[in-house]
This record gives C-alpha cells, sequence and structure tokens, in this order.
C-alpha cells in the first residue's frame, strides 16, 4: 500500500506544477455553462420539465460537467504502454499495474477541487442558490468523489482495450458521446425503454447520480444511487481485472 500512495504524491506534485492549465480550461467549462443557460431559459420561461425547474437543470448541468471535466486522458498513456510493449516492463516491478494506474491517476481529485469552486461560483452567479440540504451536499460530495473514481476506471477500461484492438480512440468517443447523453438531459428527459438502457451503464453513474442526488435530493433515492454508484465501480473493476489477465496471458504467449 505504501508504494501506491508514494506514486499518488508523486503524480500529485506533479499535477500542482499545471493548476493554471486547469484554470484555462475553465473557459470552455464557462461557455457550455452559459449556452444551457440562454437555452433552457428560452424554452421553460417559468415552466418544468420533467419535473426540473430551470434553474435545478441549470445546476444538475454544472454538477455533471464539473464531474467530466475533472479527468485527464489517463487512457491514450495506457494504450500507448501496451501497444509499444511499455507495459511489459511492469510486469518484473513490484507494483500491480492496475493498482498502480489508479494510484497515479487519483491527483485528478485536484483538477476536481479546481472544477468544483468554479462550478459553485458559476452556479452562484448565473443561477442563484437553490434548496439544498446539508444531507443533500453531504450525499453530493460522497457521490461526486465516486463519480470522479468511476471515471478513473473508465478510462483505464478504454486504455486495455489496446490489448485486444490496435485503436481505443474510437472506443473513447462512444463512451464519450454516452456520457454527454447525461450531462445536458437528465436520465428522465428519456423513453422509459432508454432510461432501462442508461442504468447498466457505468457512465451514467458517472454523473447522473451526483447531479440528481444535488438537484433532486430525496434520501431513499439517494441511498440507492449511491449504491449503484459503488456497485458499477466494483463490476467495473472486475472487467479491467479480467481484462488485464486476458491481455497479460497474451503478451505472455507472444514472448513478451
Amino acid at each position: 500500500m505504501r508504494k501506491y500512495i508514494e506514486i499518488f504524491k508523486y503524480s500529485m506534485k506533479t499535477q500542482l506544477k499545471f493548476i493554471l492549465d486547469y484554470f484555462v480550461s475553465l473557459i470552455s467549462f464557462g461557455i457550455h455553462i452559459f449556452v444551457f443557460n440562454e437555452l433552457w431559459d428560452y424554452i421553460l420561461k417559468g415552466k418544468e420539465v420533467a419535473g426540473y425547474t430551470r434553474e435545478e437543470l441549470i445546476w444538475y448541468i454544472i454538477i455533471a460537467e464539473f464531474i467530466t471535466y475533472s479527468t485527464f486522458k489517463s487512457y491514450k498513456k495506457i494504450g500507448e504502454m501496451v501497444k509499444n510493449g511499455t507495459i511489459a516492463n511492469m510486469l518484473i516491478k513490484p507494483v500491480d499495474f492496475i493498482n498502480y494506474t489508479i494510484a497515479e491517476n487519483l491527483s485528478v481529485y485536484v483538477k476536481a477541487l479546481v472544477n468544483a469552486v468554479f462550478a459553485i461560483v458559476l452556479g452562484l452567479i448565473l443561477v442563484g442558490p437553490i434548496d439544498v440540504t446539508i444531507q443533500g451536499i453531504i450525499f453530493t460530495v460522497i457521490a461526486s468523489i465516486i463519480g470522479v473514481f468511476i471515471g478513473i476506471l473508465i478510462q483505464t477500461f478504454v486504455g486495455l482495450i489496446a490489448f485486444f484492438t490496435e485503436e481505443n480512440s474510437s472506443f473513447w468517443l462512444i463512451i464519450q458521446k454516452f456520457t454527454f447523453f447525461l450531462v445536458f438531459t437528465p436520465l428522465e428527459f428519456y423513453p422509459e425503454i432508454v432510461q432501462k438502457i442508461f442504468s447498466i451503464l457505468p457512465t451514467t453513474y458517472l454523473i447522473y447520480a451526483p447531479a440528481r442526488i444535488f438537484t433532486r435530493f430525496e434520501i431513499g433515492e439517494a441511498i440507492v444511487l449511491l449504491g449503484l454508484e459503488i456497485l458499477s465501480g466494483l463490476v467495473l473493476y472486475g472487467i479491467i481485472r479480467l481484462m488485464y489477465m486476458k491481455g497479460v496471458r497474451k503478451i505472455n504467449v507472444n514472448g513478451g
């Protein structure tokens, strides 16, 4: 465990050197929120849709966007390590590659913190406060932490696809689009059959759970969403483990 903590600390120090880049990337974040603020303001004009008011919808998008922006495209690095054989060097080191990758990418929480502060300020400026409870805030923070972690697992999953295909960027684009479906429109906006499909995808719990909990907090639903988030993360971690084991076997069969 200690070696992974050291890996995390080193990665954290590295990322802190680029914190100015995080602030620059927030320009895109702000533009997205501003555009959708104007869009929903024009469409709703005091009405509700799927139970959401205009203010709740904008806060939903703000929370969802803050999580999706809290990511590094680590799948590229992992994919390159697989394709150029660098990953074979990790097999002789006293670290587990999956845990090493996760520990290295936990520094994404630095970016998430910057994004969260910006998101709150932006929301207060554009929309103003909405009714939230201390419980709701606590559940949202927990769901956001788990959501960002699921984002790390998704990046790892896409990176490991390189074991089986020549290129993995197309898979990332597909997953990204599934994520965007729920960033700008909550799950309740879709037909029931689509909701059922989304309910089994980890991308749903990446952003929908924290955004829904914050904007429409109900203790029972929040507990269910947190449980599904955790389950989604565990299943995804298990799939990643299986992919890695199968990939390592391919390396061993081919002589490294």
